[in-house]
C-alpha cells in the first residue's frame, strides 16, 4: 500500500517539485466592500447557471486577475560532510545558493493587493509577478500569516483587474468550483469541480477550517483562487493529499471569510492580531464525559494559565465549553478560531458545565502573546542584528514544542543577516549573554549594546533541548 501524504498544492521549484506543508485558517469577514472592475463586475451581473456550461464566461472574466508568482531565496548548503558540528570546528565556511520558486496568486483590489500562500514566498529577497498577458512586475511582501500560510503582496500597478473575495460561510458540499494557478509552471490552468466537503483539520497549523475539493490541485497552484459560479473567489488554494505529489481529486483551500480578517489586518498592522484566552483544550465525546462525570459532549479545559483572561473570568480545569456567544461549539479547532477570530478587548459569552451545572462566564479577550514582538536591533549603535525575538513562556513553549520555557526565542533570521552569519536559527531559545540568564528584549539588547563592533559574545543557546554556546561576532 503506498503511503499517502500531505503535499503544498504548492511553490514549484525551478528544477524540482517543493514539498512545503501548508497551513490553514480562521476568521470573520471583512465589512469593506471593494468598488469592482469592471471585468469583475459583469462576471457577477452575468447570468452564469450552477453547471458546468457557465464555466467559459467565469474563466473569461476572472482569469486576467491571476497570476503567476516566482520567488527568490537565499539557501545554505551543507558541506560535503553534511556535519554542522564538523563544519563548525574546522571552521568550514557557509555556502549559499539562490533558489527559485513558483506559485499562483490573484489581485484582490484594483490598487495592486495580491493574495497568495505564504510558503509561495517564505524566505523571499525577490517576488515577481506575470499577469496573463506575462507582464512582469515586482512585488513587495506587505506581510505574512504562517499560522495561515497566507502572505500578502502588492504592486504599484493601478486599475488592475480582481477578484472579489465572496462569502466562504455560504458554500455548500456539491457546488461547482473552479481551480485556477500554475500548475507544474503550466501559466493559467483551469480545472473544475465540486466542493467535496467543509470544515477540514488536518494537523498542518493552528488555525484550520479547509474546503475540500476534487477540481485538480498541483504543485504550484498554492495561492490561486478556488472560484464559484458567482465568479467570486471562495478559497485560496493550497494543499493536496497525495501517495505521489500529484492529484488525485482531494485538494484542500483556505476559506476566504478566513483570509479576510488576515489581510486587513497585515494592511494596516503589517502582521495578524489575534485573540487569546489561555487554555489548553481538548475535544470530548459524550461517553468519555460521562467517564469523567460531566454532561454532553463538548471541548474538556485542561489547563487555564496563571494572570489569563480565561482565570480571570472563572473558567476552570475540567470546564465543559459548549457555546461561545450562545453559538453552539463543536469542537477544539472550532473554538480556538472563534477565539482567535475576535479582537482584544472583546468580551465573549462563554457557556460551560461545570460537573452538571450549566454556567456562563464573560471572557475579555486579550491579545495573543505570540503576536506581541520586537526586533533585536542595538539602538545605541543603529546596529539591525537580522532576527526578531519573543520572549518565552510557557504557553508559546508549549505551542511550538521548545524545550524550555525560559530566554528569548528566535522567530525568525534574515537570510544574510548578523544573526544567520553566526549560526543563529528560527526556533533557538537564547539563555544567556556571556554568562548573564536573559529574561527580556530589553536586557537583550543592554547587554548587546554594551559591546563594541568587531567584539564577541558568548550566547548559551537552547536548541531542540540541547544547550551550547555560541560565539557572536558583532560586526565593526
Amino acid at each position: 500500500m503506498k503511503k499517502i501524504g500531505l503535499v503544498a498544492g504548492a511553490s514549484f521549484l525551478a528544477g524540482a517539485v517543493f514539498f512545503a506543508l501548508s497551513f490553514g485558517f480562521l476568521q470573520k469577514g471583512v465589512n469593506e466592500e471593494p468598488i469592482l472592475s469592471p471585468s469583475v463586475a459583469n462576471a457577477q451581473s452575468a447570468e452564469v447557471p450552477g453547471a458546468p456550461g457557465g464555466f467559459v464566461e467565469i474563466v473569461r472574466k476572472v482569469k486576467p486577475a491571476v497570476v503567476k508568482v516566482i520567488s527568490e531565496s537565499i539557501v545554505e548548503r551543507r558541506s560535503l560532510f553534511g556535519d554542522d558540528f564538523f563544519d563548525q570546528f574546522f571552521n568550514v565556511p557557509r555556502r549559499q545558493e539562490r533558489r527559485s520558486g513558483e506559485g499562483s496568486g490573484f489581485f484582490i483590489s484594483a490598487d495592486g493587493y495580491i493574495l497568495t500562500n505564504n510558503h509561495v514566498v517564505k524566505d523571499a529577497v525577490k517576488v515577481k509577478v506575470f499577469d496573463i498577458d506575462k507582464n512582469e512586475f515586482t512585488a513587495k511582501i506587505i506581510g505574512s500569516d504562517p499560522k495561515t500560510d497566507l502572505a500578502l503582496l502588492k504592486v504599484s500597478e493601478k486599475n488592475v483587474p480582481y477578484i472579489v473575495m465572496g462569502d466562504s460561510n455560504r458554500v455548500e458540499v456539491g457546488e461547482w468550483v473552479l481551480a485556477i494557478g500554475n500548475p507544474f509552471g503550466q501559466d493559467l490552468t483551469v480545472t473544475s469541480g465540486i466542493i467535496s466537503a467543509k470544515g477540514r483539520q488536518l494537523g498542518l497549523a493552528q488555525y484550520e477550517d479547509f474546503l475540500q475539493t476534487d477540481a485538480a490541485i498541483n504543485m504550484g497552484n498554492s495561492g490561486g483562487p478556488l472560484i464559484n459560479m458567482a465568479g467570486e473567489a471562495i478559497g485560496i488554494n493550497s494543499t493536496i493529499l497525495t501517495p505521489s505529489a500529484g492529484n488525485i481529486g482531494i485538494g484542500f483551500a483556505i476559506p476566504t471569510n478566513m483570509a479576510k480578517k488576515v489581510v486587513a489586518d497585515l494592511k494596516a498592522k503589517g502582521k495578524v492580531v489575534r485573540g487569546w484566552f489561555g487554555i489548553q483544550i481538548q475535544d470530548i465525546s459524550e461517553s468519555e464525559a460521562k467517564d469523567l462525570d460531566l454532561r454532553g459532549a463538548g471541548v474538556l479545559v485542561l489547563r487555564v494559565e496563571d494572570n489569563s483572561p480565561a482565570q480571570r473570568a472563572g473558567l476552570k480545569r475540567y470546564d465543559l465549553i459548549v457555546a461561545i456567544n450562545g453559538k453552539e461549539i463543536k469542537s477544539a479547532a472550532g473554538l480556538q478560531m472563534e477565539i482567535a477570530n475576535s479582537a482584544p478587548g472583546d468580551e465573549i459569552d462563554v457557556t460551560v458545565y461545570r460537573n452538571r451545572d450549566k454556567k456562563t462566564f464573560t471572557v475579555k479577550v486579550s491579545e495573543a502573546p505570540e503576536s506581541s514582538r520586537e526586533r533585536a536591533v542595538v539602538q545605541s549603535k543603529g546596529l539591525n542584528l537580522g532576527m526578531t525575538l519573543i520572549e518565552n513562556t510557557p504557553a508559546l513553549a508549549r505551542q511550538y514544542e521548545l524545550k524550555t520555557a525560559k530566554g528569548l526565542v528566535v522567530e525568525n533570521v534574515e537570510w544574510n543577516g548578523v544573526a544567520a552569519r553566526n549560526g543563529l536559527k528560527a526556533g533557538d531559545v537564547i539563555l544567556a549573554v556571556n554568562r548573564n540568564e536573559i529574561e527580556s528584549v530589553e536586557e537583550f539588547l543592554r547587554l548587546m549594546g554594551e559591546r563594541r563592533g568587531g567584539s564577541v559574545v558568548m550566547m548559551l543557546i537552547n536548541r531542540d533541548g540541547d544547550e551550547f554556546f555560541i560565539r557572536f561576532s558583532l560586526p565593526e
